[in-house]
């Protein structure tokens, strides 16, 4: 685990380093998520490299004819170090980029918590983590709604199991402040 976040800090700190004076990404932005109940800030910290980090609810919802129906609100955080990918090509076609619209890959990691702050749907495991390597888009209108889809390969842990997956991550909701061009 300390080589993990050893390793981490060298990667931010490299992206950190490298960063250009004039950048295509914005400075921050603040985004309220309406899918999964949540705030994020995405960071810019090089020309086209932003941090993004989340605090968010997951919801889970267990019933049936047979059995009593239990639900739970988890909450959850995640972080993703991204790399936008199009940005020139999106402004040699015209293209809007305000807010950070464009095509990205990232590092992504969500942890959600298994014991619910509401409700009585306990998970038998006390946390699901997830990393993984994901292309992703984002779009930002100008009233500020925003939409975004990322996906790849990724490895899902909790207590018991370790597993291989694809990851699908999507987001729906409001970029508060922030140029509206």
């Amino acid at each position: 685990m300390k080589k993990i976040i050893f390793l981490s800090i060298v990667v931010l700190s490299t992206f950190y380093v490298n960063a250009q004076s004039v950048g295509q990404v914005e400075d921050g932005l603040f985004k309220i998520n309406a899918l999964a109940p949540g705030v994020s800030y995405e960071l810019g910290i090089g020309a086209k490299t932003t941090l993004n980090a989340e605090a968010f609810l997951g919801f889970a919802l267990n019933g049936g004819s047979d059995r009593s129906t239990n639900f739970g609100l988890y909450p959850g955080l995640e972080a993703d170090l991204r790399q936008y990918i199009n940005f020139d090509r999106r402004l040699r076609k015209g293209k809007n980029i305000a807010n950070n619209t464009g095509n990205y890959i990232a590092f992504l990691n969500q942890l959600q918590f298994g014991t619910p702050i509401i409700g009585n749907l306990e998970y038998a495991s006390d946390y699901f983590y997830n990393a993984a390597l994901v292309y992703g888009m984002q779009r930002t209108y100008k009233k500020g709604f925003y939409w975004g889809l990322a996906f790849g390969p990724g490895i899902f842990v909790d207590d018991f199991y370790t597993d291989a997956g694809i990851l699908i991550d999507l987001r729906l909701g409001w970029v508060v402040g922030g140029r509206k061009k």
